[in-house]
């Protein structure tokens, strides 16, 4: 039987309790609900795409966006995020241990404002 991602990812988010989400747990909840596009939004990041893997093996959001002229690779993992801005071909990147979304959040944009 075909089950989305997204029922995938409620199910999973279903069996943790409040105490026992992380921050990655965190932003899927925001991924659902539209808030994490809103915030990358309000960043100043346009045309985002968000796109879920979510295997056996990897877990994974996926967004792609423009910052004024620069595109922009975001990669968030359970433990660790990374991020990349270019003006052709975003491959270079930098990688920070996933704390919060709200750690997340504050390096995209100090990463932008320094643009």
């Amino acid at each position: 039987m075909f089950t989305t991602n997204k029922k995938k990812i409620q199910r999973y988010l279903e069996q943790k309790t409040d105490n026992n989400k992380c921050a990655f747990d965190i932003l899927l909840l925001d991924y659902l609900d539209g808030t994490l596009k809103e915030n990358l939004i309000s960043i100043g990041i346009r045309k985002v795409e968000i796109r879920i893997d979510w295997l056996d093996d990897i877990k994974c959001i996926g967004i792609q966006g423009r910052y004024k002229e620069y595109y922009i690779d975001l990669q968030i993992y359970p433990n660790e995020f990374s991020v990349s801005f270019d003006l052709d071909e975003p491959d270079e990147d930098a990688t920070y241990p996933l704390e919060s979304k709200e750690q997340l959040y504050n390096v995209l944009f100090n990463t932008t404002k320094a643009l």
